[in-house]
């Protein structure tokens, strides 16, 4: 009996052997597959870096990569020009950037995790410079586009705009001035027709130079945000178009949610005239639809119609200046193309953002999204 015993815990300590053994030749395989798996993954990471720092040095533009603890680990020569600084690699950003818009960016990209466009100031240049993090956000890639001569160009425009504007103005009023005397004087039916061709056409031109100095004065200003009552504004703008939107037979409707958010009450205004506007112009029945919400911490209004819509293609450049999408119908209705415009730079200067939902033929959807409190207000 004992010896069965014996025999038995012999072979229960033989197999408990073979197992640490087995185990023990399997751990080994796998500590050398792992050495050499490091080995590669170290090759791969150094093939990687020297791929990066080609594609880096091969840019045409100013280019270079920090990695989190903030070193510039490589740097293009162009980069080196625009910061006058031939060892820009493995130091500190801040000793070549210290511009605060650079320091927020890094920052920002840090905290979010997400690539982030800025204009920043570099010897007497400006540039357009994109932040995309990298390799599971271990590192930053940063490109500048040189925009000062840009910049210069459109300053020159905007500054011969508003000139024009100005000098229109005043001949404008004067003539609508003249046309009304004359209208009253004249007693011929054919003089009075052409009188209100005149008239017509004067008052799409007036409208052009308002919407441009306005266009002027939005991208120059800066709000001062306040507390803005939305139901108010909505009720003050719907007013406006009343009488227009019943003589073409259509039907407002509103479904306000009342939110109050921190804006500038009277761009908020512009920004709704010229929405409602564009869906009472473009509307011939059915309806207009006027909708507010809050989401999270944004309120979004939405203005609805079942007009003709926007054809596709035309989306990219609705927003654009003078754009309109039928000519013919835009002369008839007296339209600038400048309203959305004018309606992007409000959205803009709020912080926030516009979409559009289309339907060629049963109606266009403007979805405005602005945040409800203002970062540092």
């Amino acid at each position: 009996m004992n010896q069965t015993i014996s025999f038995f815990l012999s072979v229960v300590s033989l197999f408990a052997i073979v197992y640490l053994y087995i185990r023990l030749k399997h751990l080994a395989y796998l500590h050398k597959k792992s050495l050499t798996l490091y080995d590669d993954l170290k090759e791969m990471n150094k093939n990687l870096q020297k791929d990066i720092n080609t594609i880096i040095t091969s840019l045409p533009a100013p280019a270079m990569i920090i990695n989190t603890n903030g070193i510039i680990i490589s740097a293009n020569e162009e980069a080196k020009k625009i910061t006058e600084n031939n060892q820009l690699e493995y130091h500190s950003y801040i000793v070549s950037f210290k511009q605060p818009e650079f320091i927020e960016a890094i920052q920002q990209i840090q905290k979010n995790k997400k690539g982030i466009v800025k204009e920043i100031g570099l010897k007497n240049r400006l540039y357009l410079a994109s932040f995309i993090p990298l390799i599971n956000n271990e590192v930053i890639f940063i490109f500048f586009k040189d925009i000062t001569d840009k910049k210069e160009i459109e300053k020159v425009k905007k500054e011969l705009i508003s000139n024009m504007s100005h000098e229109l103005k005043t001949p404008l009023t004067v003539i609508q001035g003249y046309i009304d005397t004359l209208y009253d004087e004249v007693n011929s039916p054919v003089a009075k027709q052409h009188l209100d061709t005149v008239k017509k056409h004067t008052e799409r031109l007036t409208n052009i130079v308002n919407d441009l100095l306005k266009l002027s004065e939005l991208e120059e200003v800066r709000i001062e945000f306040q507390t803005v009552d939305i139901k108010d504004i909505i009720e003050s703008v719907s007013k406006i178009f009343e009488k227009k939107i019943s003589q073409k037979g259509l039907t407002l409707k509103f479904d306000i949610e009342n939110v109050y958010i921190e804006g500038d009450p009277i761009k908020i205004e512009e920004l709704l005239i010229n929405l409602l506007d564009n869906a009472t112009r473009y509307t011939e029945k059915g309806e207009i639809h006027i909708k507010t919400k809050k989401e999270d911490n944004y309120l979004i209004i939405s203005v609805r119609d079942t007009g003709i819509g926007i054809p596709e293609h035309c989306l990219p450049r609705i927003f654009e200046r003078f754009y309109v999408v039928d000519k013919s119908r835009s002369r008839e209705t007296g339209g600038t193309g400048l309203g959305l415009a004018i309606v992007k730079h409000i959205v803009m200067l709020h912080n926030g953002t516009i979409d559009v939902k289309i339907s060629l033929g049963t109606g266009t959807e403007f979805i405005i999204s602005l945040p409800v409190k203002q970062s540092g207000s």
